[in-house]
This record gives structure tokens, C-alpha cells and sequence, in this order.
């Protein structure tokens, strides 16, 4: 359903106008000939809230996982290098 896929996918943008630019944006490009527009605008707004759910699982697997030992070795050598 329409509406729900607009509830989640407003979640990430700051206002409803905003959304509606991003929306209108995304439908254009994602349109086919041959295809409803109402199909389109659909699977924009899946495609929006799909990027958002990929992002918060981006961040919640950096803050969740321990550093390793081997990546800070290598940054705080970067780090000695440009000193």
C-alpha cells in the first residue's frame, strides 16, 4: 500500500517537501514506457526506503563491531606518515 510505503520512506527526510522533490525526482528517472505511472512512483518509494534501511545497518554493524587490531595498526601508521 501506498500510504505505508510513504510513512517509511519520510523518516529520512526532513519534510514532506523535501520527500516529494526526491520522490518525484526518483519516479522520473526509474520510469519506463509501457510501465504505470503509479507502478513507478511505487517502486521509488520502495527503493528510497530500501537505500535508508542500508544505511542503518551500515552504521549499526561500525558501532557494533570491535575494531580490528589489523585496520588500527594500519591507520595509526597512516597517521604517523602524515605528521
Amino acid at each position: 500500500m501506498r500510504s505505508g510505503l510513504i510513512f517509511a520512506a519520510s523518516s529520512r527526510f526532513s519534510n514532506r517537501y523535501l520527500l516529494c522533490r526526491m520522490l518525484a525526482a526518483s519516479a522520473r528517472k526509474m520510469h519506463r514506457e509501457g510501465v504505470s505511472t503509479s507502478q513507478s512512483i511505487n517502486e521509488s518509494l520502495q527503493a528510497l526506503h530500501d537505500a535508508e534501511s542500508r544505511l542503518q545497518d551500515e552504521q549499526a554493524r561500525q558501532t557494533s563491531e570491535p575494531d580490528n587490531p589489523a585496520t588500527v595498526a594500519v591507520e595509526e601508521e597512516t597517521a604517523a606518515r602524515t605528521r
